[in-house]
Order: C-alpha cells, then sequence, then structure tokens
C-alpha cells in the first residue's frame, strides 16, 4: 500500500486529473443547474444590491383619467417630454405623424401642433435636460440603468411592455420608488398602452382553403408552454416555425431584414392566415400581459388557441368575446387537442370563433381596450396633460408576478436527463484517463 503512494510521476498525473476531472464535474452541474432553475422558475433576482421590500401585488384600480379642451384653460405652457433612456439599448425614434403600431413601438408620439390641448413636445435630445418637464425611462436592462439627471427635478415616467418576471425593476422597490407615472401594458395603469392594436376585419381565407391546422411560432422556449406544446403535438398535428420544436421551415427569422426593414411580422401574417388555430402562448401568465400575438391571430382569422392572463377577457370587448379558445378550458393537452380535431371537421362550428370578422367588433367606446385603440387623443399628449393637472404618484407600487407552473395548465414536469448526460460524459473520460495512465 505504501508502495503505491509514492510519488511516482504517473501517479502525480493521476492525482491531477482526478482533480481536474471533479473541478470540471462540479463547474458543468453549477453550470447546468443555474441556467435550467432560472429557465424554470425565473427566481426574483434584485437589480441593485440594497435592503430590498417584500414583493406585493401591483394596485388594481383603474388610474386612466379622461380629460377635454375645457379642462384646461388657454393659454398652457408647453410641455418637454424627454425619453431619456433607450429602448433595448437603442435610441427612441421620435415619431413626427401617427403610424400603424403594429409595426412601431412604443409609440413615440405626442401629436401634431395643436392637436393636444396642452403645448406637447416629445424629444429624445439628452441635451435639453435643463427643459425637460418630466423623463421617460425603459423599464428593461439596460435602459433602466441610465436614469435622469435629479437636479432638474422633473417628474420620471416608467414604460414597460414587458411583464415582471423578465423585468426585474418592477418589483424593486428602491427603483420603482423614484417613478411618478406609468405606461404600461396593464389596463390598470396610468397610461394603458400594450402591443395589441385593434383587429382587423379583412374576411378570413374559407373553411376549404386552409392549408394547415395548428401554427406555432415561438422564438423564446420558456419551459412550460414548450411542454405543453410539446404534449399538445401528440394528439394533432403542429406546424411549429419557430426555434421551440422546430418541425417546419420557410419563415424568415425574427430579426430577419428585406431592404433594411425588419419583416418578421408581415410574413407571419401572410402565413398564419392559411392555417385554422394559431397557438397564443403568451411568455408569462402575469396579469393583464398580452401582445400582438393575439392580434396576429385575430386579425389573420386563424383562430387564437390562447394561454396566459386570466384577465384577457378585457382586450375581447364587443364581439371579439367569442374569438378565442381558451387553453385553461381544458384539463389535458389531449383534451384540447380532441377539441380542436372536432373543430377542424366541422365548418359550422368552427365558423362562430370567425363571426366577429363579419358583425364587426361592435361598441368598445367604454372599455379600456377600446380608448387604446381609438384615442381622443395621442399617447403623449396624454402624459402632458397629466402633468398640466400635477397627477402624479409618490413613488409606484411594487408588480410582482409569480412565474409560470407546470400543474397551473394541468401537465406534470418533464423529466430532466441531462445530469446523467454530464455523468456519463465526465466519468467516461475521467475512466479512459486512467486506463492511458495506467498502460502507459
Amino acid at each position: 500500500m505504501m508502495i503505491w503512494l509514492r510519488p511516482t510521476s504517473k501517479r502525480r498525473s493521476l492525482l491531477l486529473g482526478c482533480f481536474t476531472l471533479l473541478v470540471i464535474r462540479t463547474m458543468l452541474f453549477v453550470v447546468h443547474f443555474y441556467k435550467d432553475e432560472t429557465a424554470r422558475i425565473r427566481r426574483p433576482v434584485p437589480l441593485r444590491a440594497g435592503t430590498q421590500q417584500s414583493p406585493v401585488k401591483a394596485t388594481t384600480a383603474n388610474n386612466y383619467v379622461e380629460w377635454s379642451e375645457k379642462d384646461f384653460p388657454y393659454p398652457q405652457r408647453k410641455r418637454l417630454i424627454i425619453y431619456w433612456s433607450g429602448v433595448r439599448g437603442h435610441k427612441v425614434p421620435v415619431q413626427k405623424s401617427p403610424v400603424n403600431h403594429t409595426h412601431f413601438w412604443p409609440f413615440f408620439y405626442g401629436g401634431k401642433p395643436g392637436e393636444c390641448p396642452v403645448p406637447c413636445e416629445l424629444s429624445n435630445d439628452e441635451s435639453r435636460a435643463a427643459e425637460a418637464s418630466a423623463f421617460v425611462v425603459h423599464a428593461r436592462p439596460p435602459d433602466i440603468y441610465n436614469l435622469p439627471p435629479i437636479e432638474n427635478l422633473a417628474p420620471w415616467i416608467l414604460q414597460t411592455n414587458e411583464n415582471p418576471v423578465y423585468t426585474p425593476a418592477l418589483y424593486n422597490s428602491k427603483i420603482m420608488s423614484q417613478f411618478n407615472l406609468l405606461i404600461s401594458y396593464r389596463l390598470d395603469s396610468d397610461f394603458p398602452a400594450p402591443i395589441y392594436p385593434m383587429p382587423g376585419l379583412s374576411p378570413p381565407i374559407p373553411f376549404q382553403k386552409r392549408l394547415g391546422n395548428v401554427l406555432a411560432i415561438f422564438s423564446k422556449c420558456e419551459p412550460v408552454r414548450t411542454e405543453y406544446m410539446r404534449q399538445l403535438m401528440n394528439y394533432i398535428k403542429v406546424d411549429s416555425y419557430g426555434a421551440c420544436l422546430k418541425n417546419k421551415e420557410g419563415l424568415i427569422g425574427l430579426y430577419g431584414k428585406i431592404d433594411n426593414r425588419y419583416v418578421f411580422k408581415d410574413h407571419k401574417l401572410i402565413l398564419s392566415r392559411y392555417y385554422k388555430f394559431s397557438l397564443v402562448f403568451m411568455n408569462q401568465d402575469c396579469d393583464y400581459f398580452i401582445d400582438d400575438r393575439l392580434y396576429h391571430a385575430l386579425t389573420t382569422g386563424s383562430v387564437p388557441v390562447y394561454m396566459g392572463t386570466d384577465k384577457v377577457d378585457q382586450f375581447l370587448p364587443g364581439n371579439l368575446k367569442n374569438s378565442i379558445i381558451k387553453v385553461s378550458d381544458f384539463k389535458s393537452p389531449k383534451e384540447l387537442a380532441d377539441y380542436l380535431n372536432f373543430l377542424s371537421n366541422n365548418e359550422t362550428a368552427y365558423n362562430k370563433y370567425l363571426e366577429w370578422k363579419w358583425k364587426g367588433i361592435g361598441d368598445i367606446s367604454n372599455t379600456t381596450i377600446g380608448r387604446w385603440w381609438n384615442p381622443r387623443y395621442p399617447l403623449f399628449c396624454q402624459v402632458c396633460m397629466a402633468l398640466a393637472k400635477g397627477k402624479l404618484h409618490l413613488g409606484l407600487k411594487l408588480d410582482y408576478c409569480e412565474p409560470r407552473k407546470y400543474k397551473d395548465w394541468g401537465i406534470k414536469e418533464p423529466k430532466n436527463g441531462n445530469w446523467d448526460y454530464y455523468s456519463m460524459v465526465v466519468y467516461g473520460g475521467f475512466l479512459l484517463f486512467v486506463v492511458v495512465i495506467l498502460v502507459s
């Protein structure tokens, strides 16, 4: 035994190899565990060091106030709003006229001269900070780290169109306490502005001419919706053109360009017209979180199969109330697939989901989403009006959302075989190393 412990070169190499492989194995485990846990549950991570208050639910009261010209006696001084941060690291393109907001986010428009009861200008020129009546900051990193100068004493406005699971600033008390107004996808925010335009009434392609059953296009593979789609595929044909469970080619990538213009959504709108159903699975189930996936399906006449917030009905006013199929109404992916297969072979039942296309959307004037679709004044004009009235908050309420769970949607969490894979690779390499050392 003592002879075997003598420090020969072979044994030194063997010991060094053991230590190296142990380190590699540990690092692989840590990296895998961190990535798996982050992707699976998206645990809240504070943006900055410091004391954090416990996350609380945001207020459910609707802060929207509708003013008219008579509320603002003439003359009113001009309000200058500076969009201080970028959006996803890019300088905001301030709009000089209204545009189709299916292609433009987040609607950087304050109105034409004379259009707003309060003279209003939106700018991205940071050199005019001393003139500013307010500053706007986008809530996602890295933009949220670029905060306006404190010495100007102008109100701060937070803008977000992503939910709290992917926007830690929304439940960071240190950050939220510094802002005075909120522009958000939430219909109960100061200025509701979801990326969800009013669906179009263009006639859908006839039932018999649809080329496929179920369309799926997801570029980010959130674990729960991806697993649900995987199980759904066992019972009905799903054509997946996105990065998640991709089984179909032919759609340009998410950031694909033609003539220096992003065209992914244009191509998606054309493609979805030929499918009877579109999987409209939001990336989380946070209150009020809706984006343009729902718009794309409704506008093209591809009946949405919807997974997301249970407040979706507030986004479906008038005749839109019966236009979608909710995943939550079914106990399992198989039960949902059975219903989709039934509709695929029953034109009359299927067309009931498209009746709004012929009847029209109906009266939506008294709904929050209706006022967003048909605003009396442009978005940032409304902000200028609020500034003129002094309607500000001393900090914003925290908005926290529990990440989606498998059990919420009637499916079991899939078993993960990555641990066994890593073990086999590392231990196999270790065994090979030992053999080489001993026979050399």
